[in-house]
Protein backbone atom coordinates (compact mmCIF):
# COMPACT_ATOMS: atom_id res chain seq x y z
CA UNK A 1 0.00 0.00 0.00
CA UNK A 2 1.38 3.20 -1.35
CA UNK A 3 1.73 6.08 1.16
CA UNK A 4 2.33 8.69 -1.03
CA UNK A 5 0.23 9.75 -4.12
CA UNK A 6 2.85 11.05 -6.25
CA UNK A 7 3.39 7.56 -7.24
CA UNK A 8 1.30 7.37 -10.91
CA UNK A 9 -0.64 9.45 -13.62
CA UNK A 10 -2.25 8.39 -16.93
CA UNK A 11 1.18 7.09 -18.60
CA UNK A 12 3.72 5.99 -15.50
CA UNK A 13 3.17 4.47 -12.59
CA UNK A 14 5.95 3.36 -9.83
CA UNK A 15 5.27 0.30 -7.08
CA UNK A 16 6.61 -1.79 -4.16
CA UNK A 17 6.04 -5.77 -4.69
CA UNK A 18 6.96 -7.89 -1.89
CA UNK A 19 8.22 -11.46 -1.95
CA UNK A 20 5.93 -12.83 0.96
CA UNK A 21 3.05 -15.05 1.41
CA UNK A 22 1.66 -13.54 3.89
CA UNK A 23 0.26 -10.40 5.06
CA UNK A 24 0.61 -8.67 8.60
CA UNK A 25 -1.56 -5.64 10.37
CA UNK A 26 -2.08 -2.91 8.55
CA UNK A 27 -2.36 -4.87 5.63
CA UNK A 28 1.58 -4.86 5.25
CA UNK A 29 3.23 -7.81 3.96
CA UNK A 30 4.59 -9.66 6.40
CA UNK A 31 7.93 -11.18 7.98
CA UNK A 32 9.16 -13.31 10.45
CA UNK A 33 12.76 -12.44 11.89
CA UNK A 34 14.18 -15.05 15.01
CA UNK A 35 17.57 -14.98 16.59
CA UNK A 36 18.80 -17.66 14.73
CA UNK A 37 17.45 -16.31 11.69
CA UNK A 38 17.07 -13.18 10.87
CA UNK A 39 14.49 -11.93 8.21
CA UNK A 40 15.22 -11.67 4.79
CA UNK A 41 12.58 -9.09 3.10
CA UNK A 42 12.69 -9.32 -0.68
CA UNK A 43 10.58 -7.89 -3.53
CA UNK A 44 10.93 -5.60 -7.19
CA UNK A 45 10.11 -2.01 -7.67
CA UNK A 46 8.13 -1.92 -10.55
CA UNK A 47 8.66 1.37 -13.34
CA UNK A 48 5.97 1.31 -16.12
CA UNK A 49 5.46 4.15 -18.65
CA UNK A 50 3.77 4.14 -22.22
CA UNK A 51 5.54 7.16 -23.75
CA UNK A 52 8.99 9.00 -23.40
CA UNK A 53 9.11 9.97 -19.81
CA UNK A 54 11.68 13.11 -18.13
CA UNK A 55 12.94 11.44 -15.22
CA UNK A 56 15.89 9.95 -13.33
CA UNK A 57 17.06 6.28 -12.29
CA UNK A 58 14.82 4.92 -9.50
CA UNK A 59 17.16 5.87 -5.67
CA UNK A 60 16.08 3.36 -3.46
CA UNK A 61 15.97 3.06 0.07
CA UNK A 62 15.17 1.45 3.36
CA UNK A 63 15.13 1.81 7.39
CA UNK A 64 14.68 0.23 9.76
CA UNK A 65 14.16 3.61 11.94
CA UNK A 66 12.40 4.48 15.33
CA UNK A 67 10.62 7.37 15.77
CA UNK A 68 8.70 9.62 18.26
CA UNK A 69 6.01 12.91 17.00
CA UNK A 70 4.05 14.92 19.56
CA UNK A 71 2.70 18.22 20.16
CA UNK A 72 2.14 19.99 23.66
CA UNK A 73 0.05 23.39 24.50
CA UNK A 74 0.84 25.73 26.53
CA UNK A 75 -2.14 28.24 27.02
CA UNK A 76 -2.78 29.53 23.83
CA UNK A 77 1.03 28.23 22.17
CA UNK A 78 1.98 25.30 21.33
CA UNK A 79 5.54 23.35 20.67
CA UNK A 80 6.01 20.44 18.48
CA UNK A 81 8.91 17.74 19.02
CA UNK A 82 10.21 15.55 16.89
CA UNK A 83 13.25 12.77 16.89
CA UNK A 84 14.14 9.78 14.35
CA UNK A 85 16.61 7.36 14.87
CA UNK A 86 17.47 4.75 12.21
CA UNK A 87 18.90 1.28 13.08
CA UNK A 88 19.68 0.06 9.75
CA UNK A 89 19.78 1.83 5.95
CA UNK A 90 20.48 0.89 2.44
CA UNK A 91 20.15 1.94 -0.92
CA UNK A 92 20.12 0.94 -4.25
CA UNK A 93 20.11 2.64 -7.96
CA UNK A 94 17.84 1.32 -10.36
CA UNK A 95 18.86 1.51 -13.85
CA UNK A 96 16.04 2.87 -16.20
CA UNK A 97 16.24 2.09 -19.97
CA UNK A 98 16.31 5.48 -21.72
CA UNK A 99 16.57 7.08 -25.02
CA UNK A 100 19.06 9.51 -23.79
CA UNK A 101 20.26 10.67 -20.65
CA UNK A 102 17.08 12.81 -19.17
CA UNK A 103 14.59 10.35 -20.87
CA UNK A 104 13.03 7.14 -20.14
CA UNK A 105 11.58 4.96 -22.56
CA UNK A 106 8.19 3.37 -22.42
CA UNK A 107 7.88 0.23 -21.25
CA UNK A 108 8.52 -1.80 -17.93
CA UNK A 109 11.29 -2.30 -15.95
CA UNK A 110 11.70 -4.47 -12.68
CA UNK A 111 14.67 -4.29 -10.44
CA UNK A 112 14.75 -6.76 -7.70
CA UNK A 113 16.51 -5.68 -4.26
CA UNK A 114 17.11 -8.04 -1.03
CA UNK A 115 17.53 -6.21 2.71
CA UNK A 116 18.64 -9.12 5.41
CA UNK A 117 17.74 -7.65 8.68
CA UNK A 118 20.37 -7.26 11.28
CA UNK A 119 20.16 -9.50 14.14
CA UNK A 120 18.10 -8.33 16.96
CA UNK A 121 15.87 -5.64 15.75
CA UNK A 122 12.57 -4.72 17.82
CA UNK A 123 9.34 -5.55 15.94
CA UNK A 124 7.39 -3.22 13.78
CA UNK A 125 5.05 -0.99 16.27
CA UNK A 126 2.68 1.47 14.99
CA UNK A 127 0.81 4.35 17.10
CA UNK A 128 -0.17 7.64 16.98
CA UNK A 129 3.03 9.41 18.66
CA UNK A 130 5.40 6.86 18.45
CA UNK A 131 6.56 3.85 16.41
CA UNK A 132 9.20 1.58 15.11
CA UNK A 133 9.11 1.16 11.12
CA UNK A 134 10.50 -1.18 8.23
CA UNK A 135 9.94 1.74 5.49
CA UNK A 136 11.35 1.23 1.90
CA UNK A 137 10.67 4.52 -0.51
CA UNK A 138 10.85 4.46 -4.41
CA UNK A 139 12.26 7.98 -5.72
CA UNK A 140 12.11 9.11 -9.34
CA UNK A 141 14.04 12.87 -9.82
CA UNK A 142 12.38 14.80 -12.57
CA UNK A 143 12.71 18.57 -14.01
CA UNK A 144 10.84 21.48 -13.03
CA UNK A 145 8.34 21.96 -13.45
CA UNK A 146 7.46 18.40 -13.49
CA UNK A 147 6.79 16.75 -10.10
CA UNK A 148 8.77 13.53 -8.81
CA UNK A 149 7.39 10.51 -8.40
CA UNK A 150 8.06 8.53 -5.18
CA UNK A 151 6.32 6.24 -3.46
CA UNK A 152 6.64 4.69 0.14
CA UNK A 153 5.92 1.15 1.54
CA UNK A 154 6.02 -0.06 4.91
CA UNK A 155 7.03 -3.76 5.62
CA UNK A 156 5.60 -5.49 8.90
CA UNK A 157 8.17 -7.75 11.19
CA UNK A 158 7.28 -10.36 13.16
CA UNK A 159 10.89 -9.78 15.56
CA UNK A 160 11.10 -12.57 18.28
CA UNK A 161 13.57 -12.43 21.01
CA UNK A 162 12.71 -15.86 22.06
CA UNK A 163 15.24 -18.50 21.11
CA UNK A 164 13.70 -21.96 19.56
CA UNK A 165 15.18 -23.97 21.62
CA UNK A 166 14.96 -21.96 24.83
CA UNK A 167 13.18 -23.17 27.62
CA UNK A 168 10.52 -20.98 29.50
CA UNK A 169 11.90 -20.07 32.79
CA UNK A 170 8.66 -20.07 35.06
CA UNK A 171 8.59 -16.50 37.02
CA UNK A 172 7.40 -16.60 40.78
CA UNK A 173 6.07 -13.29 41.86
CA UNK A 174 5.07 -13.20 45.64
CA UNK A 175 3.66 -10.83 48.16
CA UNK A 176 2.13 -10.93 51.86
CA UNK A 177 -1.20 -9.26 52.20
CA UNK A 178 -1.84 -7.18 55.07
CA UNK A 179 1.17 -9.01 57.09
CA UNK A 180 -1.31 -12.16 57.69
CA UNK A 181 -1.80 -13.92 54.30
CA UNK A 182 1.30 -15.13 51.42
CA UNK A 183 -0.26 -15.11 48.32
CA UNK A 184 1.64 -15.71 44.91
CA UNK A 185 0.86 -15.87 41.12
CA UNK A 186 3.26 -17.42 38.73
CA UNK A 187 3.70 -17.17 35.04
CA UNK A 188 5.48 -19.45 32.21
CA UNK A 189 7.88 -16.18 31.88
CA UNK A 190 8.97 -12.92 32.42
CA UNK A 191 8.89 -12.44 28.27
CA UNK A 192 5.89 -13.12 26.53
CA UNK A 193 4.68 -13.15 23.11
CA UNK A 194 1.58 -11.28 21.10
CA UNK A 195 -1.16 -13.60 21.03
CA UNK A 196 0.23 -15.83 23.62
CA UNK A 197 -2.22 -17.91 25.86
CA UNK A 198 -1.08 -16.83 29.15
CA UNK A 199 -1.56 -19.40 32.29
CA UNK A 200 -1.72 -17.56 35.40
CA UNK A 201 -1.38 -19.96 38.65
CA UNK A 202 -2.67 -18.06 41.55
CA UNK A 203 -1.79 -19.20 45.11
CA UNK A 204 -3.54 -18.07 48.37
CA UNK A 205 -1.73 -19.68 52.06
CA UNK A 206 -3.54 -19.60 54.54
CA UNK A 207 -3.75 -16.77 57.28
CA UNK A 208 -0.51 -16.97 59.15
CA UNK A 209 -0.61 -18.70 62.54
CA UNK A 210 -0.33 -15.71 65.05
CA UNK A 211 -2.88 -13.28 62.57
CA UNK A 212 -6.46 -12.70 64.15
CA UNK A 213 -8.20 -14.21 60.93
CA UNK A 214 -6.54 -17.21 61.50
CA UNK A 215 -8.94 -20.17 60.37
CA UNK A 216 -11.46 -17.67 58.55
CA UNK A 217 -12.27 -18.23 55.29
CA UNK A 218 -11.00 -15.60 52.57
CA UNK A 219 -14.17 -14.62 50.06
CA UNK A 220 -13.18 -13.21 46.91
CA UNK A 221 -15.36 -10.23 46.06
CA UNK A 222 -14.16 -9.56 42.56
CA UNK A 223 -10.79 -10.13 41.09
CA UNK A 224 -9.62 -8.48 37.73
CA UNK A 225 -6.27 -9.12 35.40
CA UNK A 226 -4.83 -6.23 33.78
CA UNK A 227 -2.12 -5.58 31.39
CA UNK A 228 -0.83 -1.92 31.31
CA UNK A 229 1.64 -0.04 28.63
CA UNK A 230 3.54 2.56 29.88
CA UNK A 231 5.37 4.68 26.87
CA UNK A 232 7.76 7.32 27.17
CA UNK A 233 8.51 9.60 24.21
CA UNK A 234 11.87 11.59 23.89
CA UNK A 235 13.75 14.50 21.64
CA UNK A 236 16.86 14.81 22.71
CA UNK A 237 19.06 17.94 22.26
CA UNK A 238 22.64 19.01 23.53
CA UNK A 239 22.14 20.43 26.75
CA UNK A 240 18.83 18.38 27.55
CA UNK A 241 16.16 15.84 26.68
CA UNK A 242 12.63 16.68 26.20
CA UNK A 243 10.24 13.55 27.86
CA UNK A 244 6.75 13.15 27.63
CA UNK A 245 5.24 9.81 29.67
CA UNK A 246 1.57 8.40 28.79
CA UNK A 247 0.73 5.00 30.04
CA UNK A 248 -2.63 2.88 28.67
CA UNK A 249 -4.78 0.14 29.68
CA UNK A 250 -4.37 -2.44 26.76
CA UNK A 251 -7.10 -4.69 28.57
CA UNK A 252 -8.84 -5.40 31.94
CA UNK A 253 -10.46 -8.94 31.94
CA UNK A 254 -12.65 -9.73 35.03
CA UNK A 255 -13.09 -13.35 36.36
CA UNK A 256 -16.30 -14.02 37.69
CA UNK A 257 -16.41 -14.16 41.57
CA UNK A 258 -18.12 -17.37 41.35
CA UNK A 259 -14.97 -19.32 40.24
CA UNK A 260 -13.03 -18.14 43.60
CA UNK A 261 -13.42 -21.03 46.02
CA UNK A 262 -14.21 -19.89 50.13
CA UNK A 263 -11.89 -21.86 52.65
CA UNK A 264 -9.67 -21.04 55.33
CA UNK A 265 -6.95 -23.90 53.61
CA UNK A 266 -5.36 -21.75 51.05
CA UNK A 267 -6.14 -22.52 47.39
CA UNK A 268 -4.36 -22.65 44.32
CA UNK A 269 -6.44 -21.22 40.89
CA UNK A 270 -4.80 -20.87 37.56
CA UNK A 271 -6.72 -18.44 34.66
CA UNK A 272 -5.59 -18.58 31.29
CA UNK A 273 -5.47 -15.18 29.69
CA UNK A 274 -4.81 -14.33 25.71
CA UNK A 275 -2.75 -11.59 24.63
CA UNK A 276 -4.45 -9.41 21.82
CA UNK A 277 -2.16 -9.38 18.44
CA UNK A 278 0.32 -6.90 17.13
CA UNK A 279 -2.59 -4.27 16.55
CA UNK A 280 -3.45 -3.72 19.65
CA UNK A 281 -0.59 -4.78 22.15
CA UNK A 282 3.05 -3.04 21.63
CA UNK A 283 5.92 -5.06 22.02
CA UNK A 284 8.19 -4.00 24.29
CA UNK A 285 11.37 -1.22 22.92
CA UNK A 286 14.29 0.47 24.71
CA UNK A 287 15.24 2.99 22.15
CA UNK A 288 16.31 6.74 21.96
CA UNK A 289 13.34 8.22 21.11
CA UNK A 290 10.32 5.52 21.86
CA UNK A 291 10.42 3.03 25.22
CA UNK A 292 7.61 0.71 25.72
CA UNK A 293 7.54 -1.42 28.93
CA UNK A 294 4.66 -3.40 30.18
CA UNK A 295 3.01 -4.77 33.32
CA UNK A 296 0.54 -7.41 34.15
CA UNK A 297 -1.48 -6.96 37.26
CA UNK A 298 -3.69 -8.94 38.87
CA UNK A 299 -5.84 -6.86 41.22
CA UNK A 300 -8.53 -8.30 43.72
CA UNK A 301 -11.03 -7.04 46.74
CA UNK A 302 -10.96 -9.32 49.21
CA UNK A 303 -12.69 -9.84 52.66
CA UNK A 304 -13.18 -12.94 55.00
CA UNK A 305 -16.04 -14.36 56.41
CA UNK A 306 -16.33 -12.36 59.61
CA UNK A 307 -15.95 -8.59 57.32
CA UNK A 308 -18.69 -6.96 56.07
CA UNK A 309 -18.67 -6.50 51.87
CA UNK A 310 -18.10 -2.80 52.60
CA UNK A 311 -14.65 -3.12 54.81
CA UNK A 312 -12.87 -5.99 51.67
CA UNK A 313 -9.25 -4.99 50.70
CA UNK A 314 -7.53 -4.57 47.62
CA UNK A 315 -5.34 -7.12 47.07
CA UNK A 316 -2.89 -7.05 44.25
CA UNK A 317 0.32 -8.13 42.30
CA UNK A 318 1.86 -6.15 39.51
CA UNK A 319 4.15 -8.42 37.47
CA UNK A 320 6.86 -6.86 34.90
CA UNK A 321 7.38 -8.41 31.50
CA UNK A 322 8.64 -7.91 28.39
CA UNK A 323 6.34 -8.47 25.40
CA UNK A 324 7.62 -9.93 22.05
CA UNK A 325 6.56 -10.83 18.77
CA UNK A 326 5.54 -14.57 18.21
CA UNK A 327 7.78 -17.04 15.99
CA UNK A 328 6.02 -18.48 13.70
CA UNK A 329 5.26 -21.85 15.27
CA UNK A 330 4.08 -19.48 18.42
CA UNK A 331 0.97 -18.60 15.99
CA UNK A 332 0.38 -22.11 14.86
CA UNK A 333 0.17 -23.15 18.17
CA UNK A 334 -1.97 -20.12 19.23
CA UNK A 335 -4.98 -21.66 15.73
CA UNK A 336 -4.87 -25.28 17.69
CA UNK A 337 -5.62 -23.66 20.75
CA UNK A 338 -8.97 -24.68 22.53
CA UNK A 339 -10.89 -21.22 22.76
CA UNK A 340 -12.88 -22.42 25.93
CA UNK A 341 -10.87 -22.78 27.99
CA UNK A 342 -9.76 -19.18 28.43
CA UNK A 343 -10.48 -15.39 29.18
CA UNK A 344 -10.80 -13.61 26.02
CA UNK A 345 -9.53 -10.44 25.60
CA UNK A 346 -11.60 -7.15 25.09
CA UNK A 347 -12.94 -6.41 21.61
CA UNK A 348 -10.03 -4.73 19.25
CA UNK A 349 -8.66 -0.81 20.39
CA UNK A 350 -7.06 0.27 17.86
CA UNK A 351 -3.45 1.78 18.82
CA UNK A 352 -4.13 5.26 17.27
CA UNK A 353 -6.30 6.15 20.42
CA UNK A 354 -4.68 8.00 22.92
CA UNK A 355 -2.80 6.95 25.65
CA UNK A 356 -4.49 7.62 28.97
CA UNK A 357 -3.18 9.23 31.94
CA UNK A 358 -5.29 8.01 34.58
CA UNK A 359 -4.28 6.22 37.80
CA UNK A 360 -5.13 2.04 37.99
CA UNK A 361 -8.78 1.69 38.53
CA UNK A 362 -9.85 -1.15 41.06
CA UNK A 363 -12.13 -4.03 39.82
CA UNK A 364 -15.61 -3.75 39.10
CA UNK A 365 -17.46 -2.48 42.39
CA UNK A 366 -18.87 -5.31 44.18
CA UNK A 367 -22.44 -5.53 45.70
CA UNK A 368 -23.03 -3.95 49.31
CA UNK A 369 -25.19 -5.37 51.83
CA UNK A 370 -28.36 -4.07 52.68
CA UNK A 371 -27.44 -4.81 56.67
CA UNK A 372 -24.53 -4.22 58.47
CA UNK A 373 -23.51 -5.06 62.18
CA UNK A 374 -22.14 -2.13 64.20
CA UNK A 375 -18.86 -5.29 65.99
CA UNK A 376 -18.08 -6.19 62.30
CA UNK A 377 -14.49 -6.16 62.37
CA UNK A 378 -12.43 -4.43 59.14
CA UNK A 379 -8.61 -5.62 57.89
CA UNK A 380 -8.39 -1.66 58.24
CA UNK A 381 -9.43 -1.77 61.99
CA UNK A 382 -5.59 -4.07 62.36
CA UNK A 383 -3.23 -2.34 60.89
CA UNK A 384 -0.73 -5.55 61.22
CA UNK A 385 -3.18 -7.70 61.81
CA UNK A 386 -0.98 -9.72 64.28
CA UNK A 387 -1.34 -11.28 67.72
CA UNK A 388 2.52 -11.24 68.17
CA UNK A 389 4.82 -8.86 66.03
CA UNK A 390 7.64 -11.43 67.47
CA UNK A 391 5.90 -14.53 65.45
CA UNK A 392 6.20 -13.09 62.00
Amino acid sequence: MAILDFDKDNDKSISFHFHSPEMGPENQPLYYSTPEQPAVITGHVEFRSVKPTNGSDITISFEARAESKWTEHYGQSSASFHQISRFQEKTWNAPLNRTNPKTIAPGVTRYDFEVQLDPGLPPSIHGQRGWFHYRFKAHIKRDFPRRDMAVKQLAWVYSSSIRADEQPQPRLYREVFNDVMPFSCTLPSNVLYQEQYVPLTIQFEPFRDNSIFKDQKLIVMSACVKLKQYTTLMERHKLFTKKRKEKKDIFSLSIPTTEWPQTSQGFTKTITVKLPGARQLAASIESDPLIKRHCLKLIMMVRTNTIAERDAKELRIEMDVKVTSPRPEHLQDTRQHDDSTFIAPPPYQDLDSDDDVQSDSKPPPFRRSSSSSSDSRSFKDFSADIKDPSGL
